[in-house]
């Protein structure tokens, strides 16, 4: 049994750009999973009232704990000391260990005003109007606290999805797709490139009959219209699925992306437009883009 290592690694003022380019980085030197704490800010306390939060274990700055094998961080050391200077180490005996140590920093949230985010080990009593999505993320993407998923979330449930076609591209832990069932959506096809994202997906998503699951290259070879294409993914990515509009797309339709860094959005806001789209809302959240475009 491989030996593990976690690597924690503190920062005091670190701006969520910049964290993304060392976990990056981390990857690259053989980290095998991450971990993030960062401060809830005060406009999230101040909307939740501490019901979804656990406002004790707030940190008052960002962690990142990086997952290595003994042999592979002996291998990087040097690279890593250059990368993120000064960090702690501990052990971890067994790989199921790490795989697992991510629960304690995913707990209950509550991104929008209907849709509860547990843990699927927590129990939690819904209040009335409200929509719980209990999924665990495991390896893949999507826990609803990073501003590019909340903020899909929050423009979901503004929207219309009873009786809807919709695809999830990039779908990750399932998130996305879990929350548009619960707004009636009626056929969900679900669609990653990573094996490993599906398998969590269908984890999470076993109890509902209405999905679909694909691993593709985003929508090669599929002729399907759909109602609403969500894509929370990156924003090179997304300039790619552009292209697919045309053929996808139902007249009215609803494009939703996420996972674009501000700098990259013009990009992203030109290419959109011309597929005919038009932008109908637009949110920001620190260096990150959320967006709902409609196509004419």
């Amino acid at each position: 049994m491989e030996k593990y290592l976690i690597l924690i690694k503190k920062f005091d003022n670190l701006n969520e750009a910049a964290y993304e380019v060392i976990i990056d980085q981390l990857y690259d030197l053989g980290v095998e999973g991450v971990e993030i704490k960062t401060p809830w800010t005060q406009k999230e306390l101040d909307e939740v009232n501490g019901d979804y939060f656990d406002i004790e274990n707030n940190a008052d700055e960002t962690i990142i704990n990086a997952y290595i094998t003994e042999e592979t961080f002996l291998i990087n050391k040097a690279s890593i000391d250059r990368l993120i200077g000064d960090y702690e180490i501990s052990g971890v005996e067994e790989e199921s260990k790490w795989l697992l140590a991510y629960q304690k920093y995913f707990n209950i949230m509550k991104p929008g005003k209907r849709f509860v985010i547990v843990p699927a080990w927590m129990e939690y009593e819904p209040k009335e109007n409200e929509l719980i999505i209990k999924i665990d993320p495991s390896i893949a993407f999507g826990t609803g606290s990073h501003p590019t998923t909340k903020n899909v979330l929050l423009l979901m449930e503004e929207m219309d999805f009873i009786g809807k076609k919709v695809v999830d591209v990039g779908a990750g832990s399932g998130i996305l797709s879990y929350g548009a069932s619960l707004l009636g959506a009626k056929d969900i096809l679900v669609i990653d490139n990573d094996l490993d994202a599906i398998k969590v997906s269908k984890e999470n998503l076993t109890h509902i009959e209405c999905i679909e699951y694909k691993i593709n290259d985003l929508l090669d070879g599929i002729d399907n219209k759909f109602d609403i294409i969500i894509a929370n993914i990156v924003a090179d990515v997304i300039v790619l699925l552009s292209d697919y509009l045309e053929v996808n797309l139902s007249s009215g339709g609803v494009f939703l992306v996420s996972g674009i860094i501000e700098n990259k959005w013009p990009i992203v806001f030109q290419k959109i437009l011309s597929k005919g789209l038009v932008l109908e809302k637009m949110i920001k959240e620190q260096d990150w883009v959320t967006a709902k475009f409609i196509k004419e």
